[in-house]
């Protein structure tokens, strides 16, 4: 059986994380503050959706500090008992590595309690999980981690989450972050794949990296090269056929559940579900009085999904479901539906994808460019960079300076220039940059062997 890329290439250190840097940086300072006894937080809440590193990350950083650790998933049972059994005794006991070595809390070792999707906790067979947290959590003399998609959900079950635990935000990573994580793996893999379906995965996988991933995994299995011709029967035909299903399901439900229930295996968001309704509700439905009924309850649907995004309550994601599923098909009078209808993607999803190339070379430049400019990327990104783009298209040294200096890429280039990656200017501009380089390391190499050879002089005045 091959082994799976998401584990074989899962990142070691905290270092190898792409991305999330605040969040990095917040996860590292809490493991620190360890190495100077019990601390403050004993615990961690890793929130963010799934596919962001929350997992890894906690990984990396038992990693990093030599920790073992324990971990509980949603396959376990997470009752009460189970978790003072395995996550409670853990904090407070000594025990054995994998290994077989002796693990001696008297002797500063530590072990990591992990309990992913810790928002999980709630069904009958986990009865008392939250509580039983929020106890391991006070009587631990070990670091827990608790991973959870849906932070407020866990902490209005368990509010004192809230002040006995840190917070770090994971958010999904953006294409370029991804891309580069892809044309990595399959470097090591020595499978040759054209940039333009790493692209494609890059921007399908809606920056989850396990989903990313698995895809190329899935695509070069028992291949040595991959074109663009194999990332059109990836997974967004597979995805638009699952979503036809759905949507057709959906139209035609004459009852609130079975609308409902036509897109609960579909892998998408209420976000990004709302979007094809709306796509194709003019598809569906021709009568005016009924199509203004179903647009009236999708708008209704918007509201609690801006709710969600405003409170962070994903709860609310359940009552915008129902509105935007079974609000929207109850609203059909009449049984009869179109003889043929062919659902269209939504157009907002091809404008954001058209515009996320430049957003991301934007970001690009902007960070960059902070340290050295001392200021934000967002002030970079709102006021410098338009004055900076007119002033390099002007200004070819000053180009070239920057880029040496900043170690720009031929993406910042093109951005700044106005240009594609590929085209004439940019790839003369890169050219000029090596140049600059490699004349600046010749420089360097030269000043050394003069001060080599002055200090052989100053020597010999001794012997």
């Amino acid at each position: 059986m091959l082994e799976e890329w998401t584990e074989k290439y899962r990142p070691k250190s905290l270092s190898q994380i792409v991305g999330n840097e605040a969040a990095v940086r917040a996860l590292r300072r809490w493991g620190e503050s360890w190495e100077h006894g019990t601390p403050r937080f004993k615990a961690i809440t890793l929130r963010g959706e799934p596919g962001t590193g929350k997992t890894s990350a906690a990984l990396a950083l038992a990693n990093d500090m030599g920790w073992d650790f324990i971990e509980m998933n949603a396959s376990d049972h997470r009752n009460a008992a189970s978790i003072k059994k395995v996550a409670g005794a853990g904090s407070v006991t000594h025990a054995f590595s994998a290994s077989g070595e002796f693990l001696s809390a008297a002797e500063g070792r530590r072990k990591l309690i992990v309990l992913d999707e810790a928002d999980n906790l709630f069904g009958r067979e986990d009865y008392g999980g939250a509580k039983a947290i929020v106890e391991t959590i006070r009587e631990s003399s070990q670091p827990i981690i608790l991973i959870v998609n849906d932070y407020y959900e866990l902490s209005r079950k368990a509010p004192a989450i809230k002040t006995l635990s840190d917070k770090a935000v994971f958010r999904r990573l953006d294409g370029r972050s991804v891309a580069s994580v892809l044309r990595s793996i399959v470097q090591k893999e020595g499978i040759l794949v054209d940039d333009a379906v790493i692209q494609r995965i890059a921007v399908n996988s809606g920056g989850d990296m396990r989903a990313a991933v698995n895809d190329i995994q899935m695509m070069a299995e028992g291949k040595s090269a991959l074109g663009e011709a194999d990332s059109t029967a990836m997974g967004e035909r597979n995805r638009l056929k699952e979503m036809d299903a759905a949507l057709r399901g959906m139209f035609g439900a004459t009852s609130l559940k079975d609308a409902r229930a036509a897109t609960f295996d579909l892998d998408e968001t209420p976000d990004d579900l709302i979007k094809w309704i709306e796509e194709n509700i003019p598809q569906e439905l021709r009568n005016p009085a009924e199509m203004a009924a179903a647009f009236d309850a999708l708008a209704r649907s918007d509201i609690y999904l801006g709710r969600t995004r405003a409170l962070q309550h994903y709860g609310l994601w359940s009552y915008a479901k129902e509105l935007m599923t079974g609000g929207v098909a109850l609203a059909r009078e009449r049984p009869q539906r179109p003889a043929t209808v062919e659902y269209r993607f939504p157009g907002h999803f091809i404008l954001m994808s058209r515009a996320r190339g430049p957003r991301a070379a934007r970001d690009s430049v902007a960070g960059k460019l902070r340290a050295h400019l001392h200021t934000s990327k967002k002030c970079i990104s709102e006021s410098t960079l338009p004055l900076l783009a007119t002033l390099v298209k002007n200004d070819r040294e000053l180009l070239v300076s920057l880029a040496s200096e900043q170690g720009f890429d031929d993406g910042d280039v093109a951005f700044l220039l106005g240009e594609d990656t590929d085209s004439r200017a940019v790839k003369d501009v890169m050219d000029e940059v090596k140049r600059s380089k490699a004349a600046d390391d010749v420089d360097e190499g030269a000043r050394g062997q003069q001060r080599a050879s002055r200090g052989k002089k100053d020597l010999s005045r001794f012997r």
